[in-house]
Formats: structure tokens, sequence, C-alpha cells
């Protein structure tokens, strides 16, 4: 096998015998599969592409408009396991920036642009402001989910609730996560 610049995996065999699994749901054809879970030649629905954007594909105006007022509808922004190579990512992360929201960010290796994001931090804020850490997010996000089960945040789907129980804009949630 071989590993690529990008991260891709050449296994050094041929693919002529790969055949797609199906993913689940959504179909209006008739998906037949064999016991691999595999296409069976009588299925007429043909390949099923999962909602997941490839790398150079251009995302749906409604995802960007709704990824948008996400971020500002937001208090501040975690980015996890991404070098935001990819400019709607990146553009999203720029945009949090740009409201003076704080930014947490947790990957291994670089991250696009990421002096932008920390410049004028205040070397003695404690990551209210602003957090970059190289670290697996295996490590941190049992540790994160318990913090935010703690504060109470997924609880509801209602921004006032949030709110209420302090949730709210510019708080300082980053500080302790990575201790």
């Amino acid at each position: 096998m071989k590993l690529n610049p990008d991260g891709d995996v050449d296994p050094g065999a041929p693919c002529t015998t790969f055949r797609p699994p199906i993913t689940p749901g959504g179909t209006k054809s008739t998906v037949k599969v064999d016991k691999d879970g595999a296409f069976e030649p009588s299925s007429t629905a043909g390949i099923l592409k999962p909602a997941v954007l490839m790398f150079g594909e251009s995302i749906a105006s409604s995802v960007k408009e709704a990824a948008e007022r996400a971020i500002d509808s937001a208090g501040r922004l975690l980015v996890i396991g991404t070098s935001l190579a990819t400019y709607s990512a990146w553009r999203l992360a720029r945009r949090a920036k740009d409201q003076g929201m704080p930014i947490a960010i947790v990957n291994l290796g670089g991250v696009r642009g990421e002096e932008l994001f920390f410049e004028n931090l205040d070397e003695g804020q404690r990551g209210e402001l602003g957090v970059r850490a190289e670290m697996s997010s295996d490590k941190l996000l049992p540790t994160l989910l318990d913090h935010l089960h703690a504060l109470g945040a997924g609880t509801s789907d209602r921004p006032s609730q949030a709110a209420a129980k302090g949730l709210t804009r510019n708080n300082s949630p980053f500080k302790d996560m990575l201790s």
C-alpha cells in the first residue's frame, strides 16, 4: 500500500472488481444487495452517493446559507479535525472571527491561515478569547461532551433556554476544555 501526499491510500491492487456498498434510505428505486452489501445486477437504483461533499465539489446555496446563519447565531466557534483547506470551511471561520467570536481550533497539523484567527490575542488570556491546540480529537471529544452536558447544553433546541443556562455569547467555555 502507498499513502499519497493528499492522504489517499493507493492499495496497489486493481479496482475492477470493486462493488460500491449501498447507502441507507431515501431511494425511489429498488435496491437489491448481496450478502456483502454490494448491489445485485437487478438493482435499479444506480450508484447511491452519500450526503458527503467531496473535495472540489461545490456546496448547495441552501447549505451555504444555513451554515452562515449558524455562524451568525453562535457565540463561539469550535473547529475540530480539519485544516480548513477548503475555502468554504475557512470562510465560515473567518466570518466568526470578523464578528469578534472566540475561536478554538483543535487539529493535528497546520491550519490554513490560522495566524489570522489568533492575532492580537492578549497573552494573559487563558482560552476564553481563543485556543489553538494540536491534539487528537479522540482525546478531546469525550471531555468536551462531558463538559457540555454539565453545562446543560444539548438538552433543548430552544436558544432561550440555552441562554438562561448561561450559554450566551462570549462566555468563556474554552479555558477549561483543554486543561
